[in-house]
């Protein structure tokens, strides 16, 4: 059967029927392209040798730039050869000077692991490899290092010390081995920073939010390092579709790029159908058929959920209904442990799993082979990563399939309602701030630990930095010494800042003391909690006990419940600072710091398939207290009283307003809800009115709140049409009912919500 053919079936048959919208995307010639200058004979046989036959147009204008000693960011589709542009600049430069060095920076492991192979099969076929001396006979090879080489925590110490001591021409790595491994230790990198010309950073797109904002300030203070042994090395960055690539670019090393964008490579035909099944059908029952028929008419098949315990419900429900597909079939999602997802992606590279049911852990660029089908269990929450998953089909130039199947979730629903403003609609801003204050500290005390802090700094701008400094100073972290030079008072402050946002892991343990998978600590109070349902596999866990001080949490199988489990939290704001205000028709809009108390109270018990509360259990857990950035406004009493006249909720209309806004921002930043937090009062005792708070859900912010307040009006007028189009009378999960809500969505009334956001608008 063709893609076509099976596009026919699904509209044929009465379980599939819910069609919103069929678009096709035409197959795609290539456009290739020559360099300004001709590639060294090595270099052009070697690509031949490899089966790249010619440049496509991007990568010829990507390689043009670097070599002219440009920061370019390459913005091209999925699988469209972005790599090239880097490895072809880095293995000229190899032969013009072996003394050259280059840094590969990638956001996973696995996408190392993929790029060492590709490096290594060009550089094999060039004069660059670094000779390999045999062993003794009878005695095992020591290894010595090659032209290209991994240095990440999987590599052994003893590998990471031949490493050091011979630094091969091309290190790949990632952004905790640079903050913890490299800047710490940069004098046993002497000469590979005196040498250092490239440094490449891919995904960039991923590098956002907490993350990102912790990845810019490790990248300065390799700017620092890199300029402290006299080299000034290129960026070349890649990335999927986002709103900004340069500017994330800018914000992320601090340095000016060119952006490359409009792509040569070929593409297969491609058809994206939009299904929303009808009132009372599960969505995921729909998405489980839908990945099920295709593994069976013969194509490999990506189901992508929007959560890590639908992802095992789905594996579970094929093993118990699709006996003879699951044992080519798994699930893959973060929480797995290394060695378990490596041979995932094997199996699927070999061919040995036809399909996959997988969280976003799947959406970047290791390569899985050529996939055909790819199922969306929901709208993935921005335009960038419903393309970005989409990419991970037809990378073979194969025609492919992508379905999105929608939830009965806020902008699910507004697409569904708007297919055409999907497909027209740009992709969102990447967000992150190198300036959220205790990130930028954090880095700070780690800089002046690697090489004392001057006033004419060569990256970090110490005047607009000194009042981070003197904090420093005074907490007694830094020691201010003549002519304003700063110096760490720790020696490795490096070990004790995780630049990861979901801080130190949590180990999940079944009782009698197997390693089941970890967790990260900013989830493990929504999910690991006492009582808490957890799935791993397609098995079914209660978690017993949850030790917070020895970071573990312990289960015991479960596979007789017929539930799953939702934590219930409260919040409280409290305004730190008013930083920014805007009017919006009388009505001021504040920006500016909060402090934040959150609390998992309880959970409440959900039946399987119906979504039926079966009961709430309270839990007694210590509150979660931190400073971010938000915007919060005043609601008059005028506009309350129009919305009680009309016999609405007053309460339920900010309630609603509330939870439309925060499903609404992702329309515009590059973030999920799950990033933002929000809290709405009847009564504000500091403001002394009725007020909607809407923060970013991370300590220090990272910019979600700020991208909101910069284009208020548009995310306004947005809230506002999620909740007139919808079809329901008050409110309802496709416009503001949210899974999270603490008070478990009561009450809500999305009409009075449209008149305090109309009477905003004017």
């Amino acid at each position: 059967m063709d893609i076509k053919a099976f596009i026919d079936e699904i509209k044929s048959r009465p379980d599939l029927r819910e069609i919103i919208h069929h678009e096709e995307f035409p197959l795609k010639e290539a456009v290739y392209a020559e360099t300004s200058a001709p590639l060294p004979v090595e270099l052009r046989d070697a690509l031949s040798a490899s089966g790249v036959q010619g440049l496509f147009s991007h990568q010829a204008l990507g390689i043009d730039l670097v070599l002219q000693g440009k920061n370019i960011v390459v913005m091209t589709p999925t699988a469209s050869g972005k790599s090239l542009i880097y490895n072809i600049p880095v293995l000229e430069s190899l032969l013009k000077d072996p003394e050259s060095r280059a840094l590969y920076i990638f956001p996973l492991k696995g996408l190392e692991q993929d790029q060492l192979g590709a490096f290594r099969t060009l550089a094999e076929r060039m004069p660059v490899q670094k000779p390999v001396e045999a062993s003794p006979k009878g005695k095992r090879k020591a290894f010595t290092p090659g032209v290209c080489e991994i240095y990440d925590g999987d590599t052994t110490a003893y590998k990471r010390k031949k490493i050091r001591e011979a630094p091969p021409a091309v290190v790949l790595t990632n952004p905790d081995m640079i903050h913890m491994a490299l800047n710490p230790f940069h004098q046993k990198w002497e000469s590979f920073f005196r040498n250092l010309k490239y440094v490449i950073i891919d995904e960039i797109h991923t590098y956002r939010g907490v993350f990102g904002s912790h990845v810019a300030n490790v990248l300065r203070r390799l700017r620092r390092i890199a300029k402290l042994y006299g080299a000034d090395p290129v960026f070349i960055a890649c990335s999927a579709t986002i709103a900004n690539p340069g500017e994330l670019a800018e914000m992320l090393t601090g340095v000016q790029f060119e952006t490359v964008t409009g792509s040569g490579a070929p593409q297969g035909a491609r058809h994206f159908l939009m299904i929303n099944p009808a009132s009372g059908i599960s969505p995921y029952t729909v998405s489980t058929r839908l990945f099920a028929s295709s593994v069976r008419a013969g194509f490999k098949t990506i189901a992508f959920t929007k959560a890590r315990k639908i992802t095992e419900l789905m594996h579970n429900w094929i093993n118990e209904g699709y006996s003879d597909i699951s044992p080519v079939v798994s699930s893959y999602r973060a929480g797995f442990l290394p060695e378990e997802r490596r041979e995932i992606e094997k199996k699927l590279f070999s061919g040995e799993l036809s399909g996959v049911v997988s969280t976003s852990a799947l959406e970047l660029g290791v390569d899985i082979g050529g996939l055909d089908v790819c199922v969306l269990v929901g709208y993935p929450g921005t335009v960038s990563s419903t393309w970005q998953r989409s990419g991970r089909v037809g990378r073979s130039g194969r025609d492919s399939l992508i379905v999105m199947v929608a939830l009965a979730d806020a902008l699910d629903q507004y697409f569904m309602r708007n297919p055409v403003d999907f497909f027209r609609r740009s992709s969102e801003a990447a967000v992150l701030d190198p300036e959220n204050r205790p990130i930028v500290k954090s880095h700070l005390l780690c800089a002046a630990s690697e090489a004392y802090i001057k006033p004419n700094d060569p990256v970090f701008d110490t005047k607009r930095l000194l009042p981070a400094l003197i904090e420093l100073e005074q907490e007694g972290k830094l020691r201010r010494g003549r002519l304003d030079v700063w110096f760490s008072r720790k020696r490795l402050p490096q070990m004790e800042v995780s630049i990861r946002e979901s801080g130190e892991a949590y180990a999940i343990m079944v009782e009698g003391g197997r390693l089941l998978g970890e967790s990260s600590s900013a989830r493990v109070l929504y999910d690991l909690h006492p009582g808490a349902v957890y799935l791993h596999k397609g098995a079914q866990y209660r978690v017993v006990k949850l030790d917070m001080h020895e970071r573990v949490a312990y289960c015991r199988p479960a596979n007789d419940i017929d539930y799953f489990t939702r934590a219930i939290k409260s919040e409280e704001s409290e305004i730190m600072s008013v930083d920014s205000s805007i009017e919006l028709n009388g009505a001021l809009i504040n920006y500016g710091s909060l402090r934040i108390t959150e609390q998992v109270t309880g959970y409440r018990k959900k039946q399987l398939f119906t979504d039926k509360d079966l009961g709430e259990f309270p839990l007694e857990l210590p509150p979660s207290v931190f400073t971010t950035t938000g915007i919060w406004m005043k609601v008059d009493e005028r506009i309350l009283d129009e919305v009680r006249s009309k016999g609405f909720s007053a309460g339920g209309a900010l309630h609603a307003a509330e939870h439309a806004a925060i499903a609404a921002l992702p329309l515009y930043a590059l973030c999920d809800r799950m990033d933002l937090g929000g809290v709405s009062y009847p009564y504000n005792p500091e403001l002394e009115s009725a007020a909607i708070f809407i923060y970013d859900g991370h300590e220090g912010g990272v910019g979600l709140a700020k991208r909101g307040f910069e284009c208020v009006r548009d995310w306004f007028g947005s809230t506002m049409s999620l909740m007139e189009e919808c079809n329901c009378e008050i409110a309802c999960p496709s416009c503001t009912q949210d899974p999270r809500c603490g008070n478990n969505n009561e009450p809500l009334d999305k009409r009075g919500a449209i008149m305090i956001l109309k009477d905003m608008l004017g």
